[in-house]
């Protein structure tokens, strides 16, 4: 789907956006907050379907501990001319040295949920879909207009072992928006299925009541 090329190339967008910049140290989780310019990795225009992120974070915050909430409050905003459906994935991983050996980098696991909590989530209007993504159920965004917040802080888990000390955390958020037309969302994300049951079918639901034929 991310092929410029692609034979669905006029019906979406896809933006791949680096969110948070998360360094651990001595039991500290340092934050490097970043401008949108600064996050943008990829940015794919294709036609009058474009979107981009919108934070609310305040930058004088330059650590924090576990168990610690760091208010980031996260939207997407419909830069184009035409309504929008939105979804976003949420991808964070950590890289650490390999003890013994410092030249090398290995990869530690974290779950969203329960080692990073997305606080005061906007479970009404942003539906987990069960396939890694959540999806923006309450409009086809207008133009010029933002969704809701998806999050609107942060939290490392207490839990945390000291294996992820003097570690990189990156978050990445990963936008994709599609113009909602009859059912181009299920071509576009779904491969043209329609879904039969949970919360997949919740979400087609939802956004069949709000194409435009």
């Amino acid at each position: 789907m991310m092929r410029r090329k692609s034979a669905h190339r006029r019906l979406f967008l896809a933006i791949t956006l680096a969110c948070l910049l998360l360094m651990v140290g001595g039991g500290y989780l340092v934050y490097a907050a970043m401008t949108a310019t600064d996050r943008v990795e990829n940015d794919f225009q294709i036609g009058q379907v474009e979107t981009k992120i919108e934070e609310a974070f305040d930058g004088s915050i330059t650590e924090i501990s576990k168990n610690v909430s760091v208010p980031k409050k996260v939207s997407i905003k419909n830069t184009g001319t035409i309504k929008q459906f939105v979804r976003v994935m949420v991808l964070p991983e950590v890289r650490t040295t390999v003890a013994g050996d410092p030249s090398s980098k290995q990869i530690l696991p974290l779950n969203i949920g329960s080692d990073l909590t997305l606080e005061n989530m906007n479970t009404d209007e942003w539906i987990d879909g069960g396939d890694g993504y959540y999806y923006y159920v309450k409009e086809a965004v207008p133009a010029n207009k933002p969704t809701s917040s998806l999050f609107e802080s942060i939290k490392l888990s207490e839990d945390l072992s000291n294996q992820y000390h003097n570690a990189n955390l990156s978050i990445t958020l990963k936008v994709e928006a599609i113009n909602c037309s009859e059912f181009a969302y299920r071509q576009a994300w779904w491969q043209g299925t329609e879904p039969a049951d949970g919360p997949l079918k919740t979400i087609d639901d939802a956004l069949r009541t709000k194409t435009e034929t």
